[in-house]
């Protein structure tokens, strides 16, 4: 008996021995907060601006990548877009799938091509959006859609300006319906776009990683709707719907109004289309909309940026006509403008959407696990010192110019800078999972952009009262995966009536 006492002792004594060179003999996790028995980190992941926590704690550890485990679910975070650009850019093969931090997500609807995980259903999805938005194609599907929603846009604005936040929206929900299903709005009420908002609002609050513990703890799924801390069952129940309500009505109108559609039920080819098409809808609404506010409010605040940019547009693009994508090479301190103060401001996700890693890394040294989460902080890397400057708030259009220069000397032509760091190299995502609409919403951004500063004079509300003018405040409300400008008040007016002719020239003649 005691012999085989002793076998069993020395065979757990080897065993042990065994695992513990086999963990031993691994590189260190990365730096991070102390870690609690089975609770890991939980108890410190931050349930609101997550971003600004984590961009602390590289400081206190003095790193740029950070480990969490929340209850027994490893998190990195990548501060740094070295980082990022190494990890999710140069070895996507293995960090392109997507997190179970979607968990409540899935509860609702798993067809979202951003939120699938990766694999050939995956693909399939991929291939199709990206052979019908490549570069080019993509600034001529917004010249043949966003040419006539544009002309309406700034008509609206011309006429009733006080109303520009919602003229911003259904222009944006105009362009990209147009595009995607070719679908042509007239009403200020779409319901089409109605039903984006909805189904953004409920996007952007489920896909925060730490907005609800399902996201952390995934096996909680699997819990009743009564028990306690379930209240994610119950608003996924009571979100149950809205996905396949908002993508379905455009697509079956669009099918529908084929020569020969195909019969009700939908393939698989269809749903892929369908899946796709949602998809799309579903990205552009919400970020076409908020970078128009965003750029509102920094003009507002900043109106030597205005006024700089429409010199430039007075002196390239004149008085006659609207500013077309041919003259962006001639206007770099306006494109400079375009998507450069997402640097200043976070427009997008302040924290990329959640990647996962496949099988076990090695990054600088540490060790990074199979199926960890991997969050980007955009953040931390629009906000680098290093890169950007000490002054990462202040909205600089410059910081991305160079002076040109002759043989005679300094011109006193501004030129783009090749070698600063583009932010929207950051905002659109990296690796396989970068947007595949990024260049049909940057030619959305620069015509709307360029056309309001070519027109109109933003400028101060004036208080009703006091007769004053009301100065702005850089302040933001967080949606989940945004950041959007707290309501604020603002003076649109024409330049000029030449400038009011050219807006009612814009609007299109079919208007039905």
């Amino acid at each position: 008996m005691l012999g085989l006492t002793l076998i069993a002792a020395a065979f757990i004594l080897t065993l042990v021995s065994s695992i513990w060179r086999q963990r031993s003999s691994k590189p260190p996790l990365p730096p991070g907060p102390r870690k609690l028995p089975i609770l890991g980190n939980l108890l410190d992941m931050p349930a609101m601006f997550p971003w600004i926590t984590f961009s602390q704690w590289a400081k206190e550890f003095q790193t740029d990548i950070l480990h969490l485990n929340v209850a027994g679910s490893s998190y990195i975070i990548l501060n740094t877009y070295e980082g990022a650009n190494d990890l999710l850019d140069k070895r996507s093969s293995i960090y392109s799938s997507r997190s179970v931090v979607c968990s409540i997500l899935n509860l609702l609807w798993n067809r979202d091509f951003a939120l699938m995980p990766y694999g050939e259903d995956w693909n399939s999805h991929r291939k199709l959006i990206h052979q019908e938005f490549r570069p080019v194609r993509s600034e001529s599907l917004h010249r043949l859609h966003g040419k006539k929603a544009l002309g309406i846009f700034l008509n609206s604005l011309l006429h009733s300006p006080q109303d520009w936040k919602d003229q911003i929206r259904h222009m944006v929900g105009s362009i990209i319906l147009g595009v995607v299903y070719g679908i042509r709005v007239q009403s200020q009420d779409d319901p089409n776009i109605k039903a984006i908002e909805k189904m953004n609002l409920v996007v952007n609050e489920a896909v925060l990683p730490t907005k609800f513990l399902v996201n952390v703890i995934p096996m909680l799924k699997y819990v009743p709707s009564w028990f306690p801390g379930a209240s994610f069952k119950r608003k996924a129940k009571a979100w149950n719907g809205i996905f396949s309500a908002t993508i379905k009505p455009p697509f079956l109108r669009t099918k529908n109004a084929m020569v020969d559609p195909r019969p009700d039920y939908l393939s698989k080819e269809e749903e892929i289309i369908m899946e796709t098409a949602g998809t799309m809808f579903e990205g552009g609404a919400d970020t076409g909309t908020i970078t128009l506010e965003t750029f509102m409010l920094a003009i507002l605040c900043f109106p030597h940026v205005q006024r700089e940019a429409q010199a430039e547009l007075d002196r390239v693009v004149g008085r006659e006509r609207l500013p077309e994508h041919a003259d962006r090479e001639l206007l770099p301190y306006v494109t400079a403008i375009i998507g450069k103060f997402a640097h200043s401001y976070v427009i997008y996700q302040p924290i990329g959407v959640a990647h996962r890693v496949d099988t076990d890394d090695t990054y600088k040294g540490y060790h990074i696990p199979k199926n960890s989460t991997v969050l980007p902080n955009v953040w931390a890397m629009l906000h680098d010192p290093n890169v950007y400057g000490s002054d990462t708030d202040t909205f600089e259009p410059k910081r991305w110019l160079l002076k040109i220069s002759d043989d005679q000397g300094i011109t006193g032509e501004w030129k783009l800078n090749p070698d600063m760091r583009d932010p929207l190299v950051v905002t659109f995502g990296f690796g396989r999972r970068a947007c595949p609409g990024k260049h049909l919403a940057i030619s959305t951004f620069w015509t709307g952009i360029a056309s309001i500063l070519h027109l109109f004079n933003v400028t101060s509300a004036v208080d009703e009262d006091s007769n004053k003018p009301i100065q702005p405040k850089i302040e933001y409300s967080n949606l989940g995966l945004f950041n959007q400008p707290t309501p604020f008040k603002c003076t649109i007016k024409p330049r000029s009536e030449v400038h009011a002719d050219l807006i009612r020239q814009a609007l299109p003649n079919d208007m039905d």
